[in-house]
């Protein structure tokens, strides 16, 4: 499965969908228990439906964990953006940034698919997590860090059209 990049251009995200809510996270893991509540809250007011919630809370979960580990590999004395902005209605769309070396989850490639009867490969499964349970998936170098932008829809995977998937 390729990436999928939001079907919405940057530009038109930045200029036209303002942040509903941010969080700032240091990086520790420690801060991460502060994700589950802040998407409960979101959840609650702006009508994100349970499943959708899931797959919010499991791909900011890697995204972030894999910041503080190997992006700031330990260093404590940084941090982690999340920002929730809803480009249109029905669509939930979480931007990510931090400070670290640049790395662009969607040039990962794709690794073979998991076998229950091979326990060998513990991890390295964030990036797919990321492909399989969010609409859409896009990636920017900023001059400090990073940009990631996961975007999620209640209408479901139809939402991200066919000619945006391979844009980056």
């Amino acid at each position: 499965m390729g990436a999928r990049p939001f079907a919405m251009p940057f530009r038109e995200m930045n200029d036209r969908s303002e942040s509903l809510a941010q969080l700032t996270l240091r990086s520790r893991l420690s801060e991460m228990a502060q994700l589950p509540p802040w998407i409960e809250g979101l959840t609650s007011r702006h009508g994100i439906p349970s499943n959708v919630q899931f797959g919010i809370e499991l791909c900011l979960e890697e995204v972030v964990s894999n910041v503080i580990r190997h992006g700031y590999a330990g260093a404590e004395d940084r941090s982690v953006v999340v920002r929730f902005v809803m480009p249109r209605d029905s669509y939930f769309a979480f931007v990510v940034e931090d400070e670290a070396p640049q790395f662009n989850p969607l040039d990962a490639p794709d690794l073979k698919a998991i076998d229950p009867e091979d326990d060998a490969r513990i991890g390295g499964q964030g990036i797919r997590l990321l492909r399989e349970f969010a609409n859409t998936v896009e990636y920017e170098r900023t001059p400090t860090g990073n940009r990631l932008r996961i975007g999620f829809s209640s209408a479901g995977k139809s939402e991200t059209s066919p000619e945006s998937r391979n844009n980056r």
